[in-house]
């Protein structure tokens, strides 16, 4: 499945992301294949995305792609894992609101791609009234709301409504050139689906969950980037202290690399990046890893 995600923005209105777990040592050899169409817009949702916030330009994996490998690891829906989407009346600064969205976004992704619609449609009303306070209400497509209700048993055409929703989100910031915001939500989006991965591992032990935790290492250091960029009244600080805390596991994680030569189908004029990567994760650290993801996200959904 394609869809038109232009950039990172689509976190703006918070969705899908992904997470990680603890135990014994780990080692865990994969391969990963990017397909980057040279003219065409259109990016495959099981790829990885290349995008721009405030310049800076980065790659993070797919949303649903992470969601999907969580989704193929642990085959039931874990509601426990997931935040009140009737708490939205406890966040009262733009920093709560925003960081929230992001968390709330994940969790729509989640109760989403596991088919749970009664608890998607929850998230996706919390995100409107969130984005209604952040006064960002612009992003949001007021009929978003009801095509998603009336489509609830078409797992396809939700994903496609939201991703149009994100469209216009990610316009909507672009000219108004909220990108604090924009990173508040990235984040939130990003820790509450590192906690969901973190959780699922705990509970499977699964080395691919714990192979896409290691991969987080440049994701996690673009957003400590941002953050720092836009810390002007210095409101994220110990959010900041917390994440370059978090760096540190990830700076024990030993990643190897294999380039493969890339190949190019010149009639269609498309190019396949092809690499293989190993990461090796120590048992401790990932579990160091773990207890420090959870801490932090439980101090920004309180």
């Amino acid at each position: 499945m394609k869809l038109a995600l232009r950039s990172i923005y689509i976190f703006t209105l918070g969705i899908f992301l992904l997470g990680c777990g603890g135990g014994d040592d780990i080692e865990v050899d994969d391969t990963t294949q990017d397909d980057n169409d040279v003219n065409n817009v259109d990016v495959d949702i099981e790829q990885s995305m290349n995008t721009a916030i405030g310049g800076k330009m980065f790659s993070i994996p797919s949303p649903i792609q992470m969601v999907n490998m969580i989704k193929d690891n642990v085959e039931t829906f874990n509601e426990e894992m997931l935040t009140d989407p009737e708490g939205v009346a406890n966040f009262t600064t733009e920093y709560k609101r925003a960081i929230n969205m992001g968390v709330y976004g994940a969790d729509l992704g989640y109760a989403t791609i596991y088919e749970n619609n009664t608890k998607a449609v929850s998230y996706l009303s919390s995100i409107e009234k969130l984005s209604d306070e952040l006064g960002i209400a612009g992003a949001f497509d007021n009929e978003l709301l009801e095509r998603f209700i009336d489509n609830g048993n078409n797992q396809d055409s939700m994903l496609v409504i939201m991703s149009e929703g994100y469209r216009e989100g990610d316009k909507f910031l672009k000219d108004n050139e909220e990108h604090d915001v924009a990173t508040l939500i990235l984040t939130g989006g990003w820790i509450e689906a590192m906690y969901f991965a973190s959780v699922s591992y705990e509970n499977t032990k699964s080395q691919d969950i714990a192979n896409r935790i290691g991969e987080q290492k440049t994701a996690l250091g673009t957003i400590v980037d941002l953050l720092e960029e836009y810390n002007t009244e210095e409101m994220y600080t110990d959010l900041i202290n917390d994440l370059k805390s978090l760096e540190e596991d990830f700076e024990k994680i030993e990643f190897n690399y294999t380039y493969v030569e890339p190949i190019t189908d010149a009639k269609n004029n498309q190019t396949t990046i092809k690499s293989k990567s190993s990461v090796k994760i120590e048992g401790d650290v990932l579990s160091g890893i773990i207890e420090k993801v959870k801490n932090i996200r439980n101090g920004l959904i309180g």
